[in-house]
């Protein structure tokens, strides 16, 4: 989610930007409302270290090298802001802070009525600086270049002795001469720049420009925002795009604590897709009703068809004359034949009459008319034209109950015949 303001701790202070204003504040300030904290924590270390063994081992690795070569004095505490892993071992960019201090600032953040999370300075340049060219992000006098190359990471710092433009022109030329011994992308003269606090857009500008003119490097300046402070000068700095794209892994703070500022970033988007879907379902039921409409309204139609024709059939039948019956007539009564005489049943009784020595090559339920009922045709062929076998199967069919009645044929080959078949037994007769 978005701050309701987000602070800038350094050495030289304490600031904070919201509602387009920057404050100086009092340290361990009681804030209103939601905050992101950026801290360039004092008596810190920052830097890229390999590591050997496996990457969750890398904190407890650096942590030792920081305590015996006396970096820090006292407990350590270590921030993974990012690693790269290689085949036994692992590239780790951290900051390494006195264990008090960072204690300190814990106390201090879960006195806040509202979210407030520490975001580590360093976690900026892991987030920001792994494009295509290297990183150097200014805070005050302090300089922080980082970049990735071949899947390996990059940091150098230096300080500027004073704050005009011309005193950044040495630290920036060993930055880039750090980068280049490195391995790293600082030798082809070319970086972004970025600030985290600067009195006026102009004054990066103009550092940029002397960078450039001294032939030290081709520095493009990144998007600042500007904000209003007491007097004329509008101080600007990066901060505000960059912390607004902030991953969840940049907060310095227990995972419920980060599980509850992601939950609430998401809560709007996840309002606005619950609406869609419920104006999506609203329309679905909208869509479904007509559509139910209509099929009530078309099955009205068809029962008021069923009935006409039903009036139709019931009016022809009780004319009795039948050269005056209507088709519906005709369909209904050969569908009554079929449902007594099952056509199925009726292939498998023609099945056993035909035998080894019958080919069955069509059976037909003919259509009724007005001077022959509903009746089945067969057509077939005797395998050796003999009429021995054709008159066992007539036997065969008349033994079940079906008087053959022959017509012509569609084949013409030896032994074909066609017969049209008709129910004699009693209670079969159609």
């Amino acid at each position: 989610m978005k701050p309701d303001q987000f602070l800038l701790v350094t050495a030289q202070g304490w600031w904070q930007f919201a509602n387009g204003r920057v404050t100086e504040l009092q340290s361990w300030p009681q804030l209103q409302g939601t905050a992101l904290v950026v801290v360039d924590f004092a008596d810190s270390a920052i830097g890229v270290q390999y590591c050997k063994g496996k990457a969750a081992y890398a904190a407890a690795q650096i942590e030792k090298t920081v305590r015996s070569e006396g970096v820090i004095d006292g407990p350590v505490h270590v921030f993974v802001h990012r690693q790269i892993g290689h085949a036994d071992s692992s590239q780790t960019l951290y900051t390494a802070v006195p264990l008090m201090l960072w204690q300190e600032f814990q106390a201090w953040a879960a006195r806040q009525p509202d979210h407030c999370l520490v975001v580590p300075l360093a976690s900026m340049l892991a987030e920001r600086g792994a494009g295509d060219r290297p990183l150097i992000l200014r805070a005050g006098q302090q300089l922080h270049a980082y970049g990735e190359h071949e899947g390996k990471m990059y940091y150098a710092s230096a300080a500027a002795m004073g704050s005009e433009a011309s005193d950044f022109v040495v630290p920036v030329r060993t930055l880039a001469t750090q980068l280049r011994l490195a391995g790293g992308r600082g030798a082809q003269g070319a970086c972004d720049w970025a600030s985290v606090r600067s009195d006026a857009l102009a004054d990066e500008q103009e550092l940029v420009q002397q960078l450039g003119e001294a032939g030290v490097m081709q520095a493009q300046l990144l998007p600042h925002e500007a904000f209003r402070l007491d007097t004329d000068r509008k101080p600007v700095t990066v901060l505000p795009e960059w912390l607004g794209k902030v991953s969840v892994q940049s907060l310095a703070a227990p995972p419920l604590l980060r599980a509850a500022w992601l939950s609430e970033r998401y809560v709007m988007p996840l309002a606005a897709m619950v609406a869609v879907v419920a104006v999506g379902l609203g329309i679905f039921a909208w869509v479904a009703f007509g559509m139910v409409r209509d099929e009530q309204q078309s099955m009205q139609g068809l029962q008021s068809e069923l009935e006409t024709l039903r009036a139709r059939v019931a009016k022809v039948s009780g004319t009795g004359v039948a050269g005056m019956e209507a088709p519906e007539v005709v369909f209904a009564r050969q569908m009554g034949f079929a449902v007594i005489h099952d056509p199925l049943r009726m292939l498998g009784t023609v099945r056993r009459a035909a035998g080894e020595t019958v080919r069955i090559q069509r059976l037909q339920l003919t259509k009724a008319n007005a001077s022959n009922p509903a009746r089945f045709r067969v057509d077939g062929v005797v395998a050796d034209g003999s009429p021995e076998e054709l008159s066992r199967f007539l036997a065969a069919l008349r033994a079940e109950g079906w008087q053959a009645e022959s017509t012509a044929p569609f084949d013409s080959s030896v032994g074909a015949f066609a017969y049209y078949l008709r129910a004699v037994v009693p209670g079969r007769n159609s």
